[in-house]
Parts: C-alpha cells; sequence; structure tokens
C-alpha cells in the first residue's frame, strides 16, 4: 500500500513538473523588447500592462473564433507604445503551435486595434519567409478581428480564398497565423480594454 502510494505520488510530481514546463514554454518567449524597436523606431517610451488570462477569457473568444484550444492562463503581457503625438500601439507577442514544435508571433496593434505589424521571433518551418513576406503583410494590416475572420472559412481551419501569394503547401501556417492575429486582438480586448481606452484617450 505504501509503495503504490508512492508511485502515485511520484507520478503527480512529474505531471505537476510537466505542467510547469509547458508553462514556462508557453512565456519564456514573451519578450519582445527587440519588435518594439522594430515595428516603433521612433518611439518615446514604452510601458508593460501585466493582465490576467483565465477561463473568462477563453469563453470570450470560444464565441468568436470556431475550434480554439486555448490553455494559455495565468499573467501575460502588453506593450503600450508611444510617439511624439501619444499613443503608437501595442505590441503583443503569441505563441502557436506550428509545423515544428512552437513559434513565436509579435503582433503590432494599431490604437484602434487593427493590425500594423507582424513578424516570427522563433520559428522553425520552413514557409514561414512566405508569412512574413511584403505581399503577406499587406494582405493583413489594417485589418480589424471581424476582418480577419472573414479570410477564414467557417469553421475556421481553412482560407477562404486563398491568395496567389500563400502556396498550397502553406495555407496550414498562413491559417494559423491569420488565427493568431484574431486571438491577439481578442485578448487585447477583453483583457486590456478599459486601460487601452484610458491610455489611447
Amino acid at each position: 500500500m505504501i509503495k503504490i502510494t508512492v508511485r502515485l505520488l511520484a507520478v503527480s510530481v512529474l505531471c505537476l513538473i510537466s505542467q510547469q514546463s509547458l508553462a514556462v514554454a508557453y512565456c519564456a518567449l514573451r519578450d519582445p523588447t527587440d519588435a518594439i524597436h522594430h515595428f516603433y523606431p521612433d518611439l518615446m517610451k514604452y510601458e508593460a500592462l501585466d493582465g490576467t488570462v483565465d477561463e473568462a477569457v477563453r469563453d470570450h473568444l470560444s464565441t468568436k473564433l470556431a475550434n480554439l484550444h486555448f490553455d494559455e492562463f495565468g499573467t501575460h503581457t502588453l506593450y503600450a507604445v508611444y510617439g511624439v503625438k501619444g499613443a503608437a500601439g501595442f505590441v503583443h507577442a503569441r505563441t502557436e503551435k506550428g509545423d515544428f514544435g512552437l513559434d513565436e508571433l509579435v503582433w503590432s496593434l494599431s490604437p484602434k486595434l487593427t493590425i500594423q505589424g507582424f513578424r516570427y521571433q522563433r520559428t522553425r518551418s520552413r514557409h514561414s519567409a512566405m508569412i512574413e513576406s511584403p505581399e503577406f503583410l499587406l494582405w493583413l494590416n489594417g485589418k480589424g478581428q471581424e476582418e480577419l475572420t472573414a479570410l477564414l472559412t467557417p469553421d475556421g481551419l481553412r482560407l477562404a480564398l486563398r491568395p496567389h501569394f500563400v502556396e498550397p503547401e502553406a495555407e496550414s501556417l498562413a491559417v494559423t497565423a491569420i488565427r493568431s492575429a484574431i486571438k491577439t486582438i481578442l485578448v487585447t480586448q477583453f483583457v486590456w480594454g478599459d486601460t487601452i481606452n484610458t491610455s489611447t484617450g
């Protein structure tokens, strides 16, 4: 009986360590400092806004995005960027499941929460250059959550219409990027909405 109890305890500890390691994998990559200067080379300052992502956030996202698998609970950070004329935008880093492991995507949002820019901070996908191409970025820039959602099929798993600059074998990565953009906007609205309204005046 004692041996069984010890084994169960050991399994529980291993599971806990595994869960903590996964959480670290999702959070350790979230350091978009370089990206802030990449997106906003003339910034005056930026500040980190911490927010709590919990089940309520997941429930909200699930009403807006089909086939959602979201388990990034905990404290997340949004970066508010300011220029000479005030609020210039926001930067938020997200971790998504890529073709080969975890991809780190960094999004730049306008004060109105439309897409201003994007880049990979970490990826092992051979199609990432296509996703970072000027054509793809231009396709997404200026779009908000509803416009981005319209780029996908109703189930959210394919492109509604694949543009010529997205190769067939890269479609899944393009879908992942668009879904990431949608989640970025929705999480920003839900978690930091009041703070954003105050900071942007």
